[in-house]
């Protein structure tokens, strides 16, 4: 692992949408240094090196030069992930990861091995976990504000933007809901009930939204964690007008955060016990800012990435699960 910079020097791999939208924003907002893009689309990477700032452009991360930069933001395919991230680690640079991990269980675990044995800093970009109002969610349970836990369900279902319309409704590599938002909702869950483990998961699978492809657009999921907690997970493409939030049910009292799954700090917390109905003052944090911050201060020694590569992991075998009971109509015990 090379000597780290200040402020970190970032190459940005993958020429896509999202790096352009939120990533890179945030990583300049943060005072970090856009230093490479790597693109095998010499002509596209160009094109989008010039329209966002960034002085070079490379082929691979192999290509970039010794101490050029200290970490890597991947937002690839999802199947060019391990590759991507056995690399960087390969050269000592520290990695934060588009979710999800990877499109095999078996790749997501690789990736946080690789990055394991080269000492270097791996976190997931599960982004939700980093709003400071799942920050207050999460302090309200642990603090005892809704007693013990019983239940916790997350409404991720909304209608898909015509421009995101492309491979997410499509059969290719991370097409359909389940790929795009159950891992979401996994590091959320995961954030709220660990060390808790998923001990049984069931889920069904539709297709609504009438356009081509095969991949489902809406998944209805059950899961049964540890302490007999149930958790109920609804994704979906194919509904406007809808609230999306996470539920936590206790046995005094519950909390609703509503529009926490939104990319934009908008959220909101209701807390409702037997004192009523109130709500609890959310300050506005970019959600982006805050997941570069900590893992910078990841990197520095200085605290801990939002979602590591362990949670980023258990959030993978979540989500895969739920696919797994989709494709083999059973129930699945992770």
């Amino acid at each position: 692992m090379t000597e780290v910079a200040e402020p970190l020097r970032w190459a940005v791999v993958g020429a896509s949408w999202i790096a352009a939208d939120r990533v890179i924003p945030a990583l300049r907002a943060t005072g970090q240094s856009v230093a490479a893009l790597v693109s095998s689309d010499a002509a596209h990477g160009a094109a989008y090196a010039a329209e966002h700032g960034i002085p070079r452009v490379v082929s691979s991360i192999d290509a970039l030069a010794d101490g050029e930069v200290d970490a890597v933001y991947i937002g690839t395919s999802n199947e060019r992930h391990r590759a991507a991230s056995e690399a960087a680690a390969a050269r000592g640079l520290h990695v934060l990861l588009e979710k999800p991990m990877a499109d095999r269980l078996d790749d997501a675990r690789a990736i946080v091995a690789a990055c394991a044995a080269a000492g270097v800093v791996l976190a997931v970009d599960h982004h939700l976990v980093a709003s400071a109002a799942f920050r207050i969610v999460r302090e309200l349970v642990a603090d005892g504000a809704i007693g013990e836990l019983r239940a916790v369900r997350v409404e991720h279902a909304k209608l898909l933007p015509e421009f995101l319309r492309t491979w997410r409704i499509g059969d290719g590599p991370g097409a359909g809901v389940v790929a795009d938002l159950t891992p979401h909702d996994a590091s959320l869950v995961d954030a709220l009930l660990a060390p808790r483990r998923p001990l049984e998961v069931s889920a069904l699978a539709v297709r609504q939204g009438g356009w081509g492809g095969g991949a489902p657009d809406a998944v209805a999921s059950v899961v049964r964690y540890e302490g007999e907690v149930l958790v109920t997970l609804h994704d979906g493409f194919t509904t406007p007008h809808a609230a999306s939030g996470v539920e936590v049910l206790g046995t005094e009292g519950s909390i609703w955060a509503e529009e926490l799954l939104a990319q934009d700090p908008v959220a909101r917390v209701v807390l409702r016990d037997a004192a009523g109905e109130r709500e609890v003052p959310v300050a506005g944090v970019d959600l982006y800012e805050a997941t570069v911050g900590a893992f910078v201060d990841a990197v520095r020694g200085r605290g801990r990435a939002f979602v590591d590569g362990g949670a980023g992991l258990r959030a993978a075998e979540l989500a895969f699960a739920v696919q797994r009971s989709i494709e083999e109509g059973q129930v699945i015990r992770p």
